[in-house]
């Protein structure tokens, strides 16, 4: 492709007469035009970037509080299944009538409460009353107290197990309830064991904002300031409210909602929130894994605005600086006519180059094109695939989302090229190909991946789904026909799948599944076979 040469064309060597005579006044009113276009520009572009890099900051630091506030709780989750299957305990459950048992069940408590660390442990008859609890003896005991409007107690029996968040009715201190359903020998419920831990904020003095933990209703139980907890971030819906009220889940210290107006939602879900008597905030949001919680970080905007308005300022000064004295080198190129020959052309040059960096920019991208891309199928070559699996990867593994690899062979392709030559066999490689685009989605990767071998990368895909993409490219190459000398030629593939493991490199996943696509063919060809060690 050649490149346009420069070329200079004359232009007229005298501006509109009206622009010689433009009177002065207009001058400093253009400047406070352009002063203040500028300052908004730069307000608002400085805005937006100090933005996204406090969210970018807030990410990590959201991540690492859940896994703190989570930390202390977790070490309990066997405990309810120990005391579900605890002989002393099934016993009283079965006999509450007898003292004798029932005493026994109130001191191994006791002892299995000192000895784990936790809170509180109790266990529930199938009314939801608790028959013995490791503080029998304190002067608030739960014994005798019935429970059985508390989620973990309902949960329990329905599902079998649940935890649950709440102020304690009996205790008057809060805590994390872990729960576990008993069953008799025959199938019958006993009761229902129990388990308090606490749950307590983590530190976040150097997370540079407010952290809170909110339910599912929005109130946040747990807070970073103190006249911030128990207190929704707005009014509680008729049906939270009426949950919170039957479950007794902040009994005595729900507060009044937060004044908070949310002003712009980012492209990313954060909003800008005020809040008030307390200014303006970035509120990072995101759910704590395995509930139905969210934690939010609470960014202030203070030094945002300030740095924002700094930018503008500077910005308003130096267009002013700039626009005065480009109007007066316009004057006084207005009285040099004889060079506006000269400025035309350069003008026109500059014209000619920006043709000509269009046509290296297009130059550059069919390069780009063709360096990812296979020639005989159009598919991606392997370097690009492998580049991006790196990436797809990375984002399942980030975000738990699984991710599905295959690998496409075609069946005897050597004898296809012995027998019907090498321009049959391209043309079954360009048709493969062409098949494999037809069965993928968009944001999935399909490359030829040498010679005959094809690999595709089905991300947000598990071994199901992917087995069922198998099945239908299967399919549609057992229909095909490729045309030969002398008739038309069928042609089928191996396909060999593996679903990408927690923390699992991208070689393993690889290797994975070429052993897959090894055993399809040596089960037989045409078929699909998934790695043994991920298989659905």
């Amino acid at each position: 492709m050649s490149l346009p040469a420069l070329s200079a064309v004359p232009v007229h060597s005298r501006l509109p007469a009206w622009m010689g005579k433009a009177p002065l006044v207009l001058v400093p009113v253009f400047v406070l035009l352009a002063a203040t276009l500028a300052a908004l520009g730069a307000y608002t572009l400085t805005w937006e970037r100090q933005v996204a890099r406090l969210e970018r900051a807030a990410i990590p630091r959201l991540e690492r509080f859940a896994i703190q506030l989570f930390a202390p709780p977790r070490r309990y989750t066997y405990l309810p299944h120990l005391l579900a299957n605890d002989r002393t305990l099934r016993n009283a459950l079965a006999q509450p009538h007898k003292p004798g048992l029932v005493h026994d069940a109130n001191l191994h408590l006791a002892r299995m409460r000192a000895s784990t660390g936790a809170t509180e442990l109790y266990v529930l008859d199938p009314a939801g009353t608790a028959i013995a609890a490791s503080n029998w003896r304190d002067p608030i005991s739960f014994v005798g107290v019935n429970y059985a409007y508390r989620p973990y107690y309902s949960r329990a029996v329905a599902e079998g197990g649940a935890h649950f968040y709440a102020m304690g009715t009996t205790s008057h201190r809060p805590g994390f309830f872990l729960s576990q359903q008993v069953k008799a020998a025959d199938g019958a419920l006993l009761g229902v064991a129990v388990v308090k831990a606490d749950l307590t904020m983590p530190e976040v003095r150097d997370y540079g904002g407010e952290v809170l933990v909110t339910d599912a209703g929005g109130v946040a139980f747990l807070s970073s300031r103190e006249d911030w907890q128990y207190r929704p971030l707005a009014a509680l819906s008729a049906r939270a409210g009426a949950s919170v009220a039957r479950t007794r889940q902040y009994d005595g210290v729900l507060r009044a909602p937060l004044d908070v107006h949310t002003g712009r939602t980012l492209d990313s879900g954060a909003t800008i929130v005020d809040i008030g008597g307390h200014g303006s905030y970035l509120m990072v949001r995101r759910p704590v894994p395995e509930t139905d919680w969210h934690v939010n970080l609470l960014l202030p905007l203070d030094e945002v605005k300030g740095t924002a308005l700094r930018a503008a300022l500077l910005a308003a000064a130096a267009i002013a600086l700039a626009a005065l004295s480009l109007l007066y080198l316009w004057q006084f190129r207005l009285r040099q006519a004889e060079r506006e020959r000269s400025r035309a052309a350069l003008e026109e040059a500059h014209a000619a180059l920006a043709r000509q960096h269009e046509t290296l920019t297009a130059l550059s991208e069919e390069l780009r094109v063709q360096s990812s891309t296979d020639s005989l199928t159009s598919l991606f070559n392997r370097r690009y695939f492998m580049d991006s699996l790196e990436r797809l990867l990375g984002t399942a593994q980030r975000h738990g989302e699984p991710l599905a690899l295959m690998l496409v062979d075609a069946d005897h392709f050597k004898r296809v090229n012995d027998e019907h030559g090498h321009p049959a066999g391209d043309e079954v490689l360009r048709r493969l190909g062409a098949m494999l685009l037809e069965e993928t989605r968009d944001g999935d990767v399909a490359a030829r991946y040498g010679g005959e071998e094809f690999i595709v990368a089905l991300p947000r895909t598990d071994a199901p789904a992917a087995l069922a993409v198998a099945g239908r490219m299967l399919a549609r190459m057992r229909a095909m026909r490729v045309p030969v000398d002398g008739g038309t030629l069928a042609v089928t593939v191996s396909i060999g799948l593996a679903a990408a493991r927690p923390g699992e490199a991208v070689a393993e996943i690889i290797r994975r599944a070429d052993a897959a696509l090894y055993e399809a063919k040596r089960g037989g060809r045409d078929r699909a076979v998934f790695d043994a060690a991920t298989a659905p």
